[in-house]
């Protein structure tokens, strides 16, 4: 990397710093707004560790209310769990110091097996179960009657603040996931026929492979939010199923494109109006303001190439030619590709 190119990198990252955007004060007020409010509650509520309530609003915070709740609800389980094992194990060890760090050693290494196991936010409450004991145990370690009120006090104060937490994320300019799910799937179905219109006209493979990877990355991220929407609203369960078939149509339809490029240059001319009539299609999608507010002309154009693509073509017929016949089996399969694109992306 040229000193010219970093150079720009750096300017690029501190100019996202020093120009933060609307969505990024919203989320810096109310996440110091709830870090306050939890704060000032636990001191009301004399709680022995009142900065806890607080710390835990600033771990748990993110953009996204879903998010923050998903959180906040495995930190509460992992907590719970941590509370629960070290009351055990403390008890069981009595003042031995040496047979309490065996105990605690133990169930760390299996919180840790477990978090490995998982994915976020579920290995994030296995992780914290594991260090919570220690939170817990050690400033009991040689007074054991101590840990029942160290572990309630532990909890109180994580519960204060997923509480606090959790309400402002709602209350306070709340950004929702089900909201991020429709923009964000407008965004990558809007980049899937950037990828198909380079696909189709032989561009750039550097751009395309990046391009390709932000979409994988964001059905991933869809995926997830999908999860976050059904804990912001137990109303949203019945369009979780339809979203996630959605994303897999979005895969789909990659898969397919993908496939195409890579025989972008067949021996026969049956596939060149279909990928002219796909390359002019995701071309005038990609470049229409608001072309998925209304997609009824889209599906349309769509069903006409989708039923083109269906018609196998006369071609050689001659099973003694092998050119000839594989030829044929080559076209209709590539014009299957690109109906079954046209019928994912319609999807």
């Amino acid at each position: 990397m040229t000193w010219t190119r970093l150079r720009e990198l750096v300017e690029t990252s501190l100019s996202g710093l020093t120009r933060p955007t609307r969505s990024d004060w919203i989320f810096a007020l109310r996440t110091v707004s709830a870090g306050l409010i939890a704060l000032l509650a636990a001191y009301a509520l004399k709680l022995d560790h009142p900065q806890w309530a607080m710390m835990t609003v600033f771990i748990v915070a993110q953009p996204v209310a879903g998010m923050v709740l998903a959180k906040g609800f495995y930190r509460l389980l992992g907590t719970l769990a941590g509370g629960l094992a070290a009351i055990g194990i403390t008890s069981l060890c009595g003042t031995n110091p040496w047979l309490l760090i065996t105990f605690l050693a133990l169930w760390v290494g299996i919180c840790t097996f477990v978090s490995s196991l998982l994915r976020n936010p579920e290995a994030y409450g296995a992780a914290l179960a594991g260090y919570t004991v220690m939170i817990i145990s050690l400033p009991a370690l040689g007074q054991p009657i101590v840990v029942v009120d160290l572990a309630i006090a532990r909890c109180a104060e994580i519960v204060l603040g997923i509480v606090c937490a959790g309400v402002t994320s709602r209350l306070i300019l709340p950004k929702l996931a089900a909201d991020a799910i429709i923009s964000r799937l407008k965004r990558s179905i809007l980049d899937l026929a950037e990828y198909a219109g380079g696909a189709f006209s032989d561009g750039d493979p550097a751009s395309l492979a990046a391009l390709q990877r932000k979409l994988i990355t964001d059905a991933q991220t869809l995926a997830e939010m999908r999860t976050y929407a059904r804990l912001e609203a137990p109303s949203f369960a019945p369009r979780a199923h339809p979203v996630r078939r959605t994303i897999g149509q979005l895969l789909w339809a990659l898969s397919a494109a993908r496939t195409l490029h890579s025989h972008r240059a067949p021996k026969n001319a049956a596939l060149i109006p279909m990928r002219r009539d796909l390359k002019a299609f995701v071309g005038e999608l990609g470049a229409t303001p608001g072309a998925l507010d209304d997609t009824g002309p889209w599906v349309a154009r769509l069903d006409a190439i989708a039923s083109k693509a269906r018609e196998v073509p006369a071609l050689p017929d001659d099973a003694g030619a092998n050119t000839a016949a594989e030829d044929k089996v080559g076209t209709i399969t590539r014009l299957t590709i690109a109906g079954d694109f046209a019928e994912a992306l319609k999807q």
